[in-house]
């Protein structure tokens, strides 16, 4: 088996609705099934248990494999990994250092288990997650709701987390403000730390500056503390000496100026019975482990001592949740005081997520009775200590600080896709949008879409979908999707996958007199809305008995049926696009606009009041359709690039009155135009500046006469320069002309 090619998809894509890499292949079917389950078995084997989705295609002269992967960067290696199994003839179990690198690897780019438990949050509350790379910075929400963050820290908290990332700082800030902080010296040598010790007293504690530097504490020699200092020295330059304050170590959690949840935290520990000797009272790990060891010595005892009946020694340090440190909820047992000394700090820092360290006798207690210091001031920690412990949900709590009054934080989104009048649409839909009131944008990329939307502050989304594209993933998942027309075989496939995109609960409207219409329904998990210029259409009729919604036109009259009941907007004739009803590709335009406004929720008042406006005019939807009156002659401008489109866009004019045309084009698009006769009525040349477009556009109008037609056919954005020209030279002109007569 050869692989000849491989891509990664991470959306849902042509070939499937889940994140899958697809690996053209030449070999043996059976072949490339054993290797597709080889690379599913080895995922399961590193931990990816729910990755079990595999399938293989077999296409002309070649095999499509297709992989569901749930990490990017791990599903390369383990392809190169399961070839490498093939080729020797093992099973990947043979090889555990391998598996124990790409586990290894896997630690590395997956998300931090907060971040992880916030994402499980997110998507249970339907909160968009979008995670920047491979690191723990994530985007919640879309748009102009969308919050930056890294890890658990906003982007309201980045400009101030200095503040409690360096240890001095902090405990100099909570000093200055009168908070109870453990009595402290910064060294920068070993005579100052003999100085600090003898004014300190032990025991103490030395750590480095930085949070990331170690943390030495319960340091009862000067032996003790040089090895301590030397060993931070290496890594800090400033380290902080401080006194060891003997008590309960306890972890607080305040969110938004609210104490959420706090744990105590305590060491294992072992027991004396009087009998046995500490090393008996071990494990033959704790034995061997010199960490613990150390503990041991620093409370006075060796290995080899009996430890008194109910006396207690603690193996280590109760500092961190992933040291193994027994935690227990205090919630609800922490003294008034010591909650309002909580809330106070957090609003000094000016944190939204603030975790402090707490070290006090009894924190039921008031600290100003009892005693008790704030040891740490942190804005990110392994929030699992408390989510395992306490009776709260801690990231949902999180997330009520920024989503309270937004249940659900995401901008609406209508796309469009199809052959043709896909911006047409849009710009109606954008217009009438825009008159309710609604901040509104049109976006034709969807790569990165909601990274790239980050801060926009629309209210709605209107997207334009190519299918002439190669797209063959999409991330959007539109509320209602329009579907205009088929004209080219090669965008079925893009439609299909559209059609697969949109919301289950969301809307999709397809002409009826697409060919493909059925098929793209199938595949669709959203409600089916379709158009129709005729209400004698027999699919219109099935899908009416079938109490499905539609919109159609019945003797010059829009009507909607919702799926229960029928009613009437307006005439066709009362909307200035539809040429009083006889231009027939703007009415299915029409439709489908109606279609998409009101099932995504706009009343019909509404829609028929600023359709009636709508004009398509220069200024609303420049060089799209746009029609100018120039001394009787009709010129119109538009970007089409297909011949059948340009058919259509004759016959329409001739309905309207324009019989005979003239077409200026580029001279490499006058074979689009093989099926006009008379040759003579073609203008083309090629474009090598501006004044070339003008000297075909004069020459055009000096051949047409009052009632014939100028057909300018020109890519973008020539097609928007030429309107523009022609509406500032008729307007400083001051001649009278109507803009789409």
């Amino acid at each position: 088996m050869k692989i000849e090619s491989m891509k990664v998809y991470n959306h849902r894509n042509i070939y499937s609705d889940k994140k899958v890499v697809v690996l053209k292949v030449k070999g043996d079917i059976e072949e490339a099934r054993n290797f597709a389950k080889l690379c599913i078995h080895i995922q399961n084997l590193i931990g990816y248990n729910l990755v079990e989705y595999w399938e293989c295609l077999s296409v002309e002269d070649h095999i499509d494999v297709l992989i569901e992967h749930d990490n990017q960067m791990l599903v390369h290696k383990v392809i190169e990994f399961a070839l490498e199994c093939i080729e020797k003839g093992f099973e990947p179990e043979h090889f555990p250092d391998k598996i124990s690198k790409l586990k290894k690897l896997t630690i590395e780019t997956e998300l931090s288990p907060n971040t992880r438990l916030l994402k499980n949050a997110c998507m249970k509350r339907g909160i968009k997650f979008t995670r920047i790379g491979y690191t723990d910075t994530f985007m919640l929400g879309e748009g102009k709701y969308a919050k930056l963050f890294a890890s658990i820290i906003s982007d309201h908290d980045f400009s101030r987390v200095s503040l409690s990332d360096d240890r001095e700082l902090s405990r100099r800030f909570l000093k200055l403000n009168s908070f109870p902080v453990v009595p402290f010296d910064v060294v920068f040598t070993s005579d100052q730390l003999m100085d600090s010790i003898k004014k300190l007293g032990f025991p103490v504690s030395i750590k480095g500056c930085r949070k990331d530097s170690p943390n030495i504490g319960n340091i009862r020699t000067n032996q003790q503390a040089l090895e301590a200092f030397d060993m931070v020295k290496n890594l800090d330059s400033r380290v902080i000496v401080e006194r060891y304050v003997p008590g309960k170590s306890y972890k607080i959690l305040v969110v938004n100026g609210k104490v959420v949840a706090a744990v105590e935290r305590t060491s294992p520990y072992i027991v004396g019975d009087g009998k046995r000797r500490i090393s008996e009272l071990l494990d033959q790990g704790e034995r061997n482990n010199k960490y613990i060891q150390k503990n041991i010595l620093k409370q006075g005892f060796t290995l080899d001592d009996i430890l008194p009946k109910g006396m207690k020694v603690f193996l280590k340090e109760p500092t961190s949740f992933k040291t193994g440190c027994i935690t227990t909820d205090v919630t609800e047992k922490i003294a008034y005081e010591n909650q309002q000394l909580f809330i106070k700090i957090a609003e000094k820092f000016g944190y939204v997520v603030t975790i402090l360290d707490f070290v006090t006798e009894d924190i039921s207690l008031p600290y100003s009775v009892v005693g008790g210091y704030v040891v740490d001031v942190e804005t990110n920690c392994d929030l699992r200590i408390f989510s395992q412990t306490c009776n709260c949900d801690i990231f949902n709590t999180i997330l009520d600080v920024y989503f309270e009054k937004m249940p659900n934080p995401t901008v609406p989104i209508i796309a469009v896709s199809g052959t043709y009048g896909k911006s047409t649409i849009l710009q109606i839909m954008k217009y009438i949008l825009q008159r309710c009131g609604l901040e509104t944008s049109i976006d034709s990329e969807i790569e990165n879409f909601y990274l790239r939307n980050f801060g926009d502050l629309s209210d709605i989304k209107l997207v334009e979908f190519n299918p002439e594209k190669c797209i063959e993933e999409i991330e959007i998942e539109p509320d209602v999707g329009v579907i205009t027309n088929t004209f080219s075989q090669n965008q079925i496939e893009r439609n299909l996958l559209f059609s697969k995109s949109i919301k289950e609960n969301g809307y999709l409207i397809l002409n009826i007199n697409d060919a493909y219409k059925y098929l793209y329904s199938a595949k669709a998990r959203c409600n089916i809305v379709f158009t129709s210029i005729s209400n004698h259409h027999p699919d219109l009729k099935a899908h009416i008995e079938m109490k499905r919604p539609c919109v159609y036109l019945e003797n010059d009259f829009v009507k909607i049926f919702d799926g229960q009941q029928f009613f009437s907007l307006c005439n066709i004739k009362e909307i200035p696009y539809s040429y009083e009803g006889k231009l027939m590709f703007a009415v299915d335009n029409i439709l489908q606009a109606i279609a998409a406004l009101y099932f995504y929720g706009v009343d019909s008042e509404i829609i028929y009041k600023f359709l009636t406006e709508y004009k398509n005019d220069s200024h609303q939807n420049p060089g799209k359709f746009n029609i100018f009156d120039i001394n009787g002659v009709k010129v119109i401008i538009d970007s089409v690039s297909k011949k059948e489109h340009i058919k259509i866009l004759a016959l329409s004019l001739s309905s309207i009155g324009i019989k005979n045309l003239y077409f200026v084009c580029e001279k490499e698009q006058e074979q689009i135009l093989d099926f006009i006769k008379d040759r003579s009525k073609i203008i083309c040349k090629h474009i090598e500046k501006f004044s070339d477009v003008v000297e075909m556009v004069s020459e055009g109008i000096k051949k047409a006469k009052k009632g014939d037609g100028v057909f300018i056919i020109l890519p973008e954005p020539l097609n928007r320069d030429v309107t523009f020209e022609i509406r500032e030279a008729l307007a400083k002109r001051k001649k009278n002309f109507v803009n789409n007569a």
